[in-house]
């Protein structure tokens, strides 16, 4: 697992209404192109999420089918059970991972145990707001990896500028206290001079940033996005995490059909 930094910055940072052009919320995601497969591939670079990590630029690929109540990706899957395109308020069901991480990922990391891949079941609330939506989520680990929670609340305000489809997003993500400490805590068996032990309570991460879809034809897009977040203390002051700034930026190519 080379990339847990860009799964976690995907939840630090970031995904109905309708935009203009192609692109739409559903979900609490960003979807575009509703009703078609596609496929994906780009590179993302960023910042440290812990301390001396070995990759910070990486490929990602992404693929899958957006519908208009089911959808499916690589990162993840849900279903709206309540509402409509049309409606103030959609209600959707959804299943996500969450990476989990080598020692050897970074210098901080030696001779930790590897931390295990998870999965969550969630609950999302749409609210529409003029052009913009309002989303709301709360997911829980099923797997019994971290055995914790996640809360999220996120604007996102899709608009057409001419030539792409342009989101801008501000939110707040919360991670439970077993979360926080699957990902940041020491215990007295890891703790070295350089990695003291540590523990800490639930943490918030203060997340803004935009997505921006370009359409080359009708079925190729390009796609950028760029996050930047902020963790709180609780998260920001293990003495694994690198910042308590947080940033990243994508750019790839989508095709669907």
């Amino acid at each position: 697992m080379k990339n847990i930094y860009f799964a976690i910055s995907a939840i630090l940072l970031s995904n109905a209404a309708l935009a203009e052009g192609n692109t739409y919320i559903r979900n609490g995601n960003i979807y575009s192109h509703q009703g078609q497969f596609f496929a994906g591939a780009g590179a993302a670079t960023g910042s440290e999420f812990y301390k001396g990590q070995d990759h910070k630029t990486a490929a990602y690929i992404n693929g899958g089918y957006h519908g208009e109540d089911f959808n499916a990706d690589l990162a993840g899957v849900n279903y709206r059970f309540f509402g409509s395109n049309d409606s103030a308020i959609n209600f959707s069901v959804f299943a996500a991972a969450n990476p989990g991480f080598d020692a050897d990922d970074a210098d901080i990391l030696k001779g930790m145990k590897d931390r295990k891949i998870s999965g969550d079941l969630g609950l999302n609330a749409d609210l529409r707001l003029g052009q913009g939506t309002l989303s709301g989520k709360f997911q829980h680990d099923v797997t019994g990896v971290y055995d914790g929670y996640q809360a999220d609340v996120t604007y996102y305000h899709p608009m057409n500028i001419g030539f792409a489809d342009f989101v801008p997003y501000a939110g707040v993500h919360y991670f439970s206290k077993d979360y926080v400490n699957y990902y940041t805590e020491v215990s007295k068996s890891d703790a070295t001079a350089n990695r003291p032990v540590y523990q800490a309570d639930g943490a918030f991460a203060y997340k803004v940033g935009y997505a921006m879809v370009v359409p080359i034809s009708e079925h190729l897009d390009i796609t950028q996005a760029t996050g930047y977040s902020r963790l709180s203390s609780d998260m920001a002051d293990s003495p694994l995490i690198d910042s308590n700034n947080q940033w990243v930026t994508t750019l790839g190519v989508n095709y669907s059909f």
